[in-house]
């Protein structure tokens, strides 16, 4: 894998961003932000290339029909393509998206009704300067996921000190390509979920990720959460703790749909959970703005199956949805909410404190390369462990660890 030193790229144009006429995702985002208007995502399992271009057509087809719109939609990447491009062929699972040529890339924005996410994959694996480079030549401005660096392993690649390094390089370059609106996406919940046991560590995630990105490498960072947060209360702190962290100028990439508790027996009652985090996620948009995409999920969760038609069914929920979010908005208690965020930043900040004078004993915490290195060589387990504050902040236990406990209980 050849990783040049400077990179300079022209990002391409999607024809989602041709139609609608703004310069980049990001520009789209705050523009419906600043507006007031509610903005969706969607996840399509598409195994194929061919099946990807089908479905985006015929979403088309009915999005115009029913008058609904869905802003912008992730894919799976298969497996290996995670790795470098001369160790993929042996690893393809065929369960994901496989690319070859620039040209396959590029059929991410074939669709002009939506805007193409990567998250999966990208930033963060063995293989991330070079997809990196091939989805901005695309036009997908908003690439992740920088917390599965951390976060995840790859059994087939052990290399972690050329992982690093083309790691970096991808943020490198979304930073050079900031005036393009690049924004790099992060799941918390993906990354540390099973690790940070509070909301107070889950912030402090959030606040070593944006010295590392922002700070010290200079690209823009879109937060994402939603996976293990099962409590409303708890998924509007959140959002309201990180839009503290970002001091007000966030752009978030999408809040997803809470996946603990649910029904897999009876799949139709799925739809419960999606209303209520839908419900939840526009009020924190309608009062906070802070640019996520709400996204919504078919009662059989993200598979391949799932059809075009019950992804137009969830954004018909989304839409009635819609006219109660002034009211409900009206029951909640948002000084509250504020104040428990505020608790949760303190303590992520004292997490973050603690991280970069431990780390600065040894290493040259300016160096981003040296701080990604060491962090991931120690695990973020064991960072949290040994660092987490023991006294003096409140803890607000996470919902993934309470499903835990209860499952061992």
């Amino acid at each position: 894998m050849e990783i040049q030193e400077r990179d300079r790229i022209i990002p391409g144009k999607t024809n989602f961003m041709k139609r609608n006429g703004f310069a980049s995702e990001r520009e789209y985002k705050e523009r419906m932000a600043e507006e007031g208007r509610f903005m969706y995502h969607f996840h399509l399992c598409c195994p194929s290339l061919e099946e990807l271009k089908i479905q985006m057509e015929e979403l088309g087809r009915k999005l115009a029909e029913k008058n609904l719109h869905l802003d912008r939609f992730g894919v799976s990447l298969d497996y290996a393509m995670a790795l470098p491009e001369g160790e993929r062929e042996k690893y393809r699972s065929g369960q994901g998206l496989y690319m070859v040529k620039q040209t396959d890339w590029n059929m991410l924005g074939h669709s002009a009704h939506m805007q193409p996410h990567l998250g999966d994959n990208m930033i963060g694996s063995p293989a991330s300067y070079e997809n990196v480079r091939a989805a901005l030549k695309a036009g997908v401005t908003t690439i992740g996921n920088i917390s599965q660096f951390f976060g995840w392993d790859y059994p087939e690649y052990q290399d972690v000190e050329m992982r690093t390094k083309s790691t970096a390089a991808a943020i490198r370059l979304m930073a050079d390509c900031r005036e393009y609106g690049t924004l790099i996406h992060s799941n918390l919940d993906d990354g540390y979920g099973n690790a940070a046991g509070d909301l107070g560590l889950l912030a402090g995630c959030a606040l070593l990720e944006k010295y590392l990105i922002e700070e010290l490498l200079h690209a823009k960072l879109a937060h994402s959460f939603g996976d293990m947060f099962h409590s409303p209360f708890k998924r509007l702190v959140f959002l309201s703790a990180l839009k503290k962290i970002h001091k007000g100028s966030m752009t978030g990439s999408m809040i997803f749909t809470n996946k603990l508790g649910r029904n897999h027996r009876d799949k139709g009652l799925n739809t419960a959970h999606l209303s209520e985090c839908l419900l939840c996620d526009m009020a924190g948009q309608f009062l906070y703005r802070t640019g996520h995409a709400i996204t919504a999920m078919a009662d059989g969760g993200l598979t391949a199956d799932v059809t075009a038609e019950e992804i137009v069914r969830t954004l018909e929920y989304a839409r009635e949805l819609e006219a109660y979010v002034p009211e409900y908005a009206k029951m909640i208690d948002w000084d509250r909410i504020d104040e428990t965020a505020d608790k949760v930043v303190e303590r992520g900040e004292l997490f973050l404190e603690y991280v970069l004078k431990a780390l600065g004993e040894r290493i040259d915490i300016r160096n981003p390369y040296e701080m990604m290195l060491e962090i991931k060589k120690m695990g973020m387990e064991r960072l949290m462990e040994e660092l987490a504050p023991k006294d003096g902040t409140d803890v607000i236990i996470t919902d993934y660890m309470i499903y835990k406990a209860a499952e061992r209980s």
